[in-house]
């Protein structure tokens, strides 16, 4: 197995929805008293051309310009989707394509052909081909990349170029779902390009200066061949600035510095909800994240499935819910993706019963469980929800202590992140089906809850090998989510929406499958 050294923003990558869409409401399972946080349904006007949006987003030492390691920070990832197109976009629970005109498997979904769409061009005016995009699938394929894990299932020496916009995908295995790979930020840039830190892109925008850690500024182009299809570039230029601290972004907004700031706190969004010169937004339900207890399954003792059972039992959601997202999440139910489409409503809710896990843990011959929790402060959330479990975890028996990594080291070391008995995790939204051969498997890029079963494999190979109507898929995906419930490692207790604050001049912001990397393709500024 294969495991790439990247940064944990860029493994699970936040997802979203329309900006300017969608209502962040106090959870009615919660019962907070946290005030709601409404937006607009859309853009309030019509676009207006012209001026300069300043946004910023969190950045880090690791910055560049590399369209390989485009998704390593959130400014990084902001900027690539400005500067280089891609195949398609998730836009809700739709696949939208772009680059790509179509995207069709063959019977059993070994092949995939990929229509390029006609008129596409580069920014020095090139045209886009199918050669172009098999060579960035190779390369994004080849090389420690974030997109590596969703296209390792391809065969990129048995995939080839029909015509100058058409090109046949091999697969290593079928895969009913590649499609939603396909739509997962695979930037393309010209084949033959050696210098990815200043690849070519065929996006709206092109990137005029840029400085490690401060900002970098992005002009429109005014040649640029996805305005045929409707949308921006509406703006002149776009400066993205680098800002670590998330309450340093939000008081730049507030005092004018910025126009818009990505990663706001649930905290300060909770003060600044009646602000009249901010709007607080966030993403629907289906795009929020999910916060876990996760545990290993080749680890002591949770190799006992009392052990797992004990401590999503002993996990009050509903207080989670109250003091942890402050009223604006909601309870989860042991597996992630809810709302999605293809998400199992009849999975039951987990009841709170520190009396059962007491049970449970004494029938497994376990009556004295003492258990670290592994945590950080890395994003807002993990490090609230360990600290609370220490005093849920009393009523049924289990002490549990809370050991605190510094924010920049908990996610560098891959080895103890896939070792450790007992830790949080907030996974970002991803279409489910590929969430769930990400993290769990034999075969999965990043499996947190450590060994699978042959059951677990069989199950995601069944899903993977679905082909037909959204039916036969959807219940393949019911299944695995079912076996995860009942004996997977992941105690899902929460979901957490996450928020953004801007101006309200600004409008069409979208998140098109990233809430946290929003698409600033089609923003513009208001009266």
């Amino acid at each position: 197995m294969t495991f790439h050294q990247i940064d944990r923003r860029t493994l699970l990558r936040g997802a979203g929805a329309l900006m300017a869409g969608g209502l962040l409401a106090a959870c009615s399972s919660g019962g907070s008293s946290s005030p709601q946080l409404s937006t607009s349904a859309g853009p309030s006007v019509a676009p207006r051309k012209g001026g300069r949006l300043r946004a910023a987003f969190a950045g880090s030492a690791a910055e560049t310009t590399s369209v390989l390691q485009a998704t390593g920070s959130a400014v990084d990832y902001v900027r690539a989707r400005l500067i280089w197109d891609t195949l398609g976009e998730i836009d809700g629970s739709a696949t939208v394509w772009r680059l790509a005109e179509s995207v069709e498997p063959n019977t059993d979904a070994t092949r995939w052909t990929v229509r390029v769409r006609d008129g596409a061009t580069f920014s020095d005016g090139r045209k886009l081909t199918a050669e172009d995009v098999l060579f960035s699938l190779r390369t994004l394929a080849g090389n420690p990349t974030t997109q590596a894990g969703q296209l390792s299932g391809l065969d990129p020496v048995a995939s080839s170029v029909r015509d100058p916009r058409t090109l046949d995908l091999a697969l290593k295995a079928p895969d009913g779902f590649f499609d939603l790979a396909l739509a997962q930020s695979v930037f393309v840039f010209p084949a033959g390009t050696t210098d990815f830190e200043h690849a070519l892109g065929s996006g709206p925008f092109v990137l005029k200066s840029w400085t490690r850690g401060a900002s970098s500024l992005l002009t429109a182009r005014t040649d640029y061949w996805g305005a045929s299809l409707g949308g921006g570039p509406y703006l002149d230029e776009i400066e993205l600035a680098s800002v670590a601290d998330a309450g340093a972004r939000l008081n730049g907004v507030k005092a004018g510095q910025f126009d818009y700031a990505g990663g706001v706190s649930l905290t300060a969004a909770r003060a600044e909800a009646k602000n009249p010169d901010l709007r607080i937004v966030t993403a629907p339900q289906e795009l929020w994240s999910d916060l876990a207890l996760t545990m290993n399954l080749g680890a002591q003792p949770f190799t006992k499935p009392e052990a797992l059972q004990a401590v999503r039992y002993a996990i009050d959601r509903e207080a989670m819910v109250r003091t942890v997202t402050l009223g604006y999440g909601e309870v989860a139910d042991d597996a992630l993706g809810r709302h999605q489409s293809w998400y199992d409503t009849t999975l039951p809710r987990r009841a709170h019963d520190p009396e059962k896990a007491k049970k449970l843990l004494a029938d497994a011959g376990l009556g004295d469980v003492r258990l670290s929790v592994r945590t950080s402060d890395y994003e807002y959330g993990s490090l609230e929800s360990a600290t609370a479990f220490v005093q849920q975890a009393q009523a049924a028996g289990i002490a549990v202590t809370v050991d605190k990594i510094p924010a920049a080291d908990y996610y560098t070391d891959i080895k103890t992140l896939l070792s450790t008995p007992l830790q949080t995790n907030l996974y970002h939204a991803m279409p489910l089906p590929l969430q769930l051969s990400f993290f769990y498997g034999s075969k999965a890029s990043y499996p947190f809850t450590g060994p699978a079963s042959p059951t677990l494999d069989g199950l995601i190979a069944a899903m993977h090998t679905t082909v037909g109507n959204d039916a036969k898929r959807a219940k393949a995906v019911h299944d695995v989510q079912h076996h995860l419930y009942d004996l997977g490692g992941d105690a899902v207790f929460a979901r957490i929406p996450p928020v953004a604050a801007t101006k309200p001049s600004v409008q069409g912001v979208q998140a098109r499958g990233f809430f946290d990397y929003p698409c600033l393709r089609d923003a513009f500024l208001g009266s």
